[in-house]
């Protein structure tokens, strides 16, 4: 397993996330983008943008725990997971959902709800933060909900569901799109080129047995 730098503005100052991800491939390609390109330039841009569109205001998820796999709830944690989920300070609700990425000592029902409600956030680093947790709970109709973030206004939102794309079929299929896709901002397209790039040498490797 590798791990993956996830990025995150607050009030223009760019904070790299190191987290654990199923695709062992990202954190070099991300790294070199960044000072290849000045990535700060994209993102600062997109956080200054006042017109902020989500494309996920119609999705319903569902990360409910199968039956039998339920974990036990920790009420102290959860009840402060949840007053930070519902703050007024947006950073305080990314925290909130940044320790939701990896599946604990929460209610999947609260979870649920937390992460319904942050993907309609007005605040588009909260959208992005709502979109990895939920890639990481592994909630159901989570390629609907990447298809649809990939769509939203903000590059910071796109960025993550972008990042939480697999080595699937259609998350492939989804990334090339990207590439080919004329409106796109040519940062989130140089971007899906390295991961089509990464994951064809990760299955090279593969095939030949290293």
């Amino acid at each position: 397993m590798g791990a993956l730098v996830h990025l995150l503005i607050f009030k223009g100052v760019i904070v790299l996330k190191l987290t654990n991800h199923k695709n062992g491939i990202g954190i070099l390609f991300i790294i070199f983008f960044m000072a290849a390109t000045g990535f700060s330039n994209y993102v600062l841009a997109d956080a200054a943008t006042v017109n902020s569109v989500s494309s996920l205001n119609a999705i319903q998820i569902y990360c409910m725990e199968e039956h039998g796999n339920a974990s036990k709830s920790d009420a102290d944690f959860t009840e402060a997971i949840v007053n930070l989920a519902a703050s007024n300070d947006p950073a305080q609700r990314v925290n909130a959902l940044s320790q939701l990425a990896v599946k604990g000592l929460i209610d999947s029902e609260v979870v649920q709800k937390i992460l319904q409600t942050a993907i309609q956030d007005s605040d588009p680093q909260v959208r992005g933060q709502a979109v990895y947790a939920l890639a990481q709970q592994g909630c159901g109709d989570l390629f609907v909900v990447l298809e649809q973030a990939l769509q939203d206004t903000e590059f910071s939102v796109r960025l993550m569901a972008l990042d939480s794309l697999g080595d699937d079929e259609r998350s492939v299929a989804l990334l090339k799109q990207v590439v080919e896709d004329e409106d796109e901002a040519q940062a989130i397209k140089d971007l899906a080129t390295m991961k089509l790039e990464a994951l064809s040498a990760s299955n090279q490797t593969q095939d030949n047995g290293i």
